[in-house]
């Protein structure tokens, strides 16, 4: 009898280690047999580029090439020799000929979003890099360079500081921000976006007169407005302060998913570039289950002109 059992069990245990090793079998997959055909590689902007599958995978995306949907950098989280740069739209009006009442700040030691912190980090002055309006006209400032400022692993603070003095002549006025732009210009002339006036976070501080402060008009945010008053006002001394800005740090390029397991398979794919330029075109095809993976990729250079 218990010799009866004892062979039971090393039965079941044995069984058990077979139907584990069968079902282990049955999650490996192949490699996709795939492949991709187009008609030619230089086209027109405009243009219809079609790619022709043949095969079979259960996965298909495709990367264009553009920023941020190149192959090449889907693993990438920094860059290394960006340049940092930023582009602001101003205008000056409310009787206002403080005109150097206000001033573009960037910090990259900024502790503390507190009043405290504010005067405690180190600013540089860089409002003379760009255009900042005179007038009612509405002035973009144009590329300003923040090369010299950024410093390697650091966030950058940007700050919009209204100094307006008691004059009896010069009326301290009104400032309008109607334009933040922050980007990071790559070697290859591309730029990826960092910031833009709706993104940036902004928090108002006064450091003197807490009767004028800025604040922003919109949702989504249409511009920073401060109201300085006029000839006399009280001395005031207000910040509007962005949030810690990465320049290196960037999301992974993503491609474009075309087919999914489970989806009917595809027998093409058609793209139009807008811009002229070189793109290497990729698509990356895949068998995936859960203990297993196999993947081809197929790339073309495609160029596209005027």
């Amino acid at each position: 009898m218990i010799q009866n059992r004892a062979m039971r069990y090393v039965l079941i245990i044995l069984l058990s280690a077979f139907a584990l090793t069968s079902c282990e079998k049955d999650l490996e997959v192949e490699a996709p047999d795939f492949d991709v055909q187009v008609e030619k590689t230089t086209y027109k902007v405009g243009e219809p580029v079609h790619f022709t599958f043949s095969g079979y995978a259960g996965n298909i995306t495709f990367y264009s090439g553009l920023p941020g949907a190149d192959y090449n950098f889907r693993d990438r989280t920094e860059v290394e020799g960006g340049k940092p740069q930023l582009e602001v739209v101003t205008q000056y009006g409310g009787g206002g000929t403080q005109v150097n009442s206000l001033r573009l700040m960037v910090s990259s030691d900024l502790q503390a979003l507190t009043r405290e912190g504010i005067l405690a980090a180190t600013w540089a002055d860089v409002t003379d890099r760009g255009a900042i309006a005179p007038n009612t006209t509405v002035t973009p400032s144009g590329t300003i360079d923040l090369s010299d400022v950024a410093v390697a692993g650091r966030p950058l603070f940007f700050a919009f500081k209204f100094e307006g003095r008691t004059d009896p002549d010069h009326a301290a006025g009104n400032w309008i921000v109607h334009g933040f732009n922050a980007s990071t210009q790559l070697p290859d002339g591309s730029a990826i976006p960092v910031a833009t006036l709706q993104t940036a976070g902004w928090q108002p501080f006064s450091v003197s007169n807490d009767a004028n402060a800025w604040y922003s008009r919109g949702t989504p945010i249409v511009d920073l407005v401060i109201i300085g008053g006029g000839k006399n006002a009280p001395e005031s001394e207000d910040w509007y302060i962005s949030k810690p800005l990465f320049f290196t740090k960037v999301p992974p390029d993503r491609g474009l998913p075309l087919q999914n397991i489970g989806t009917n398979a595809l027998s093409g794919h058609t793209y139009v570039y807008q811009v002229p330029g070189t793109y290497v075109v990729t698509f990356l095809a895949s068998n995936t289950s859960v203990d297993d993976h196999r993947q081809v990729v197929k790339q073309f250079e495609i160029t596209v002109s005027e």
